[in-house]
Parts: structure tokens; sequence; C-alpha cells
């Protein structure tokens, strides 16, 4: 009977665990405030006009032509096309980061994400360094801590709600 009394018990506090887990996790659920996120909102805002219209140009840069239409130079002109649609890009950044946002934690923020947004494009004229040799490799970018940085910039980009300032996929695989 002891037994019987002392497996009701536990069995009690088990369902009255489970009961007072789900009443945390539909009512007092932990916030989802971003590590990333930038407390300046015209900041942001700034920065997605900028990014908008530098995509805007970028997508003027677009190439239609069939690979049987391709011709001996293909490597050559594409990596011309990626390195226009790269300046634009630095050029993009540059504005960006030319106005800083308000508190030192967001300028720390946007440094982060800009040496990030560098890398990548150095890793961009890497690319066409290897294109102008004539061989046709993936484009490769740098890793941060297992991840592309593009992953880094994706992030930093959906968190502030700039989604027109996220890594270019121009030469995804």
């Amino acid at each position: 009977m002891r037994r019987r009394t002392f497996v009701r018990a536990f069995l009690a506090l088990i369902c009255l665990g489970l009961a007072v887990f789900w009443v945390w996790a539909l009512f007092f659920p932990p916030t989802k405030q971003s590590v990333v996120k930038i407390d300046d909102q015209a900041w942001t805002e700034r920065a997605q006009a900028v990014c908008r219209e530098a995509n805007l140009e970028r997508d003027d840069l677009i190439d239609l032509t069939r690979i049987e239409d391709a011709g001996p130079d293909a490597l050559a002109r594409r990596a011309t096309l990626i390195d226009e649609a790269t300046d634009i890009v630095e050029a993009m950044v540059d504005e960006v980061v030319s106005v800083q946002p308000v508190g030192l934690e967001n300028q720390r923020l946007v440094e982060t994400w800009e040496n990030l947004f560098r890398t990548l494009i150095d890793d961009r004229r890497a690319y066409t360094d290897v294109l102008r040799l004539g061989r046709n490799e993936p484009f490769a970018e740098t890793m941060a801590e297992d991840s592309p940085v593009s992953s880094y910039l994706n992030d930093f980009a959906v968190g502030n709600r700039m989604n027109d300032c996220k890594a270019p996929m121009d030469l995804a695989v």
C-alpha cells in the first residue's frame, strides 16, 4: 500500500510539473529579442532605403546570355559583371556606415556588420581573380564560427528589418 501511494505521488508530481511547464510556455514565453538588434530605428530605415537602391542598381546588371552563346571569353565577362556588382555592394556599405547609429552598442554592432560585409566583398574580388584565370570554380566565402559570413549578414538584416541589406545571392550555388 505504501508503495502505491509513493507511485501516485510521484505521477502526480510529474503531471503537475508538465502542467506548470505548459502554462509557462503558453503564457510566459521567453522574449525573442535579437542579439543583433539596432535600437536606432531611423538608422535602420535609412540603411534599408540605401540597400534597396543598390539592389535595384545591381538588377540592371543581369546577364541573360545562354550558355551555348557565351563564347570563349565568358568567364572574363562574368568576372567583369561580378566586379561591377561588387562595386555597387561596396558603395552601398560605404553609404550605410557613413552615418552611425545612436549608442555605443549600436555602433559596435554596425562595425561588426561592416567588417563581415567587407570580408564578403574581398571574397567576391578573389573569386573574380579565379574566373579571370579561366577556372570556373564555385564561389566560396569565408567561414566565421563554422558558418558562412553571409549567414551573419542575413541574421543582422532580418533582425533589424533591413531585408534589402542581406548578403547578395548572385553567386550562390
